[in-house]
C-alpha cells in the first residue's frame, strides 16, 4: 500500500475499534468471531466470516478458541487475532497490518468486545484502572494525583471511556477531583457517567456534557432530567457492588470501566466483580500517600487476589499490567 495508507493505519485502526464497540454492543446475540476491514472507509460485521471488500487490511477477530480452531485457512492477507482470557490477545495469522495499527488490536480488542463478554456473564464485563507510582500511591496524602499517569496513559484512559458503555466512580473520586468522565483527548462517544454517591453531587458532569447520568444510592431524587438515581440499599453502610451490576445491566451497561478510587475498586474486588485489572506504574516514588487498594488484611499469601492470565504493556515512559482477575 502507498506510504499515506501505511501513516493513516492506527488512526483507520481506532476507528476500525469504535465500530466493531458499537456493533457488538447492538448485536441480537453471542458472537464468536467479527471481521473488520481496517482503511480509508472503515467496516465491521459480528459473527462473520464475509469478506468485507474495500481498500485496506482484511483482519478477523475470534472469541471462541474453538471456532478460532475450526475456521477456514487465513485468506491471502488476511490478519487474524484470538482472545484468550480476555486479556491476551494472540495473533494467528499476520497479513501486513502495520506494527503500530497491530499493536492498537492487541491492546483494545478485548474492550472492543466487551459486550460478547458480559452476555456470558450476565452482567457487565468490568475494567479497572489505576495510575499508580512504584510504591504503589495513587495519590499524595493530600489527595493530589495530577500527573501521575503521562499523557499516553491519559490517552489511553480516554480510549477506553470510549469503548465502555459506562464509567463509574465512587462519591470521593467525584468531590476530589471534580471530573468530567468524558472522552477528550480520543475519538468516540461518551460513556454512561456513574456515580456511586449523591444526585446533589454531579453538578461538574452536567455542565462537561449531555451523556447521561445514573447516581447510585439513596439521597433526594435529581433536579435533572440528565440524572438519574438508580435506589439501592445499603447494608453496613456498603451498597453491593453485585446488586450494583445487576441494575446497571437492566439500563444496557454491557461494559463498565471503573476509574476508582481506591474503596470503591476495592470493594468491586473484593466481592469478585472486577474482570480485568489495568494497572499503569509510573517511574516515580510517592512515600506517604493514597494506597492503590483498601482491601481488609489477610492472614495468609494463599489468601491474595491472584490473575489466571497476565501481560504487560508499555504506556509512555512507565508500564502497564493487565490482569484477568482469577474467578
Amino acid at each position: 500500500m502507498a506510504v499515506t495508507a501505511v501513516e493513516g493505519a492506527v488512526s483507520w485502526s481506532w476507528t476500525a475499534l469504535t465500530l466493531l464497540a458499537d456493533a457488538v454492543r447492538g448485536h441480537a446475540g453471542d458472537a464468536a468471531s467479527c471481521a473488520l476491514l481496517v482503511g480509508p472507509s472503515p467496516r465491521v460485521a459480528v459473527d462473520s466470516s464475509d469478506r468485507l471488500d474495500g481498500d485496506g487490511w482484511d483482519v478477523s477477530v475470534f472469541v471462541d478458541a474453538e471456532a478460532a480452531r475450526g475456521a477456514p485457512e487465513p485468506r491471502a492477507g488476511e490478519h487474524r487475532y484470538l482472545i484468550e482470557d480476555l486479556v491476551a490477545v494472540r495473533t494467528l495469522a499476520e497479513g501486513g497490518l502495520p506494527a503500530d495499527a497491530a499493536a492498537l488490536f492487541e491492546l483494545y480488542l478485548p474492550y472492543a468486545v466487551g459486550s460478547l463478554h458480559a452476555l456470558r456473564f450476565r452482567r457487565p464485563f468490568t475494567v479497572s484502572h489505576f495510575a499508580q507510582s512504584l510504591d504503589g500511591r495513587i495519590a499524595t496524602d493530600g489527595g493530589d494525583s495530577r500527573w501521575i499517569g503521562c499523557d499516553e496513559n491519559r490517552v489511553h484512559a480516554h480510549r477506553m471511556r470510549a469503548l465502555c458503555d459506562g464509567i463509574l466512580i465512587g462519591a470521593r473520586t467525584l468531590r476530589t477531583d471534580q471530573p468530567s468522565l468524558t472522552v477528550r483527548h480520543a475519538d468516540g462517544r461518551d460513556p454512561v457517567r456513574i456515580v456511586l454517591g449523591r444526585a446533589s453531587d454531579v453538578a461538574c458532569l452536567e455542565r462537561a456534557g449531555p451523556s447521561p447520568i445514573l447516581v447510585v444510592g439513596d439521597g433526594d431524587d435529581p433536579s435533572s432530567t440528565q440524572v438519574e438515581r438508580v435506589p439501592l440499599p445499603r447494608d453496613n453502610g456498603l451498597i453491593s457492588t453485585t446488586s450494583v451490576l445487576q441494575e446497571l445491566y437492566t439500563h444496557g451497561i454491557r461494559s463498565l470501566y471503573i476509574e476508582g478510587g481506591s474503596t470503591t475498586t476495592s470493594a468491586f474486588l473484593a466481592e469478585g466483580n472486577i474482570d480485568v485489572l489495568q494497572l499503569h506504574i509510573a517511574p516515580m516514588i510517592i512515600g506517604p500517600g493514597i494506597n492503590s487498594f483498601s482491601k481488609p488484611g489477610i492472614q495468609s499469601v494463599a489468601e491474595s487476589v491472584r490473575f489466571s492470565r497476565h501481560v504487560y504493556q508499555r504506556i509512555g515512559d512507565g508500564m502497564m499490567f493487565v490482569g484477568r482477575v482469577a474467578p
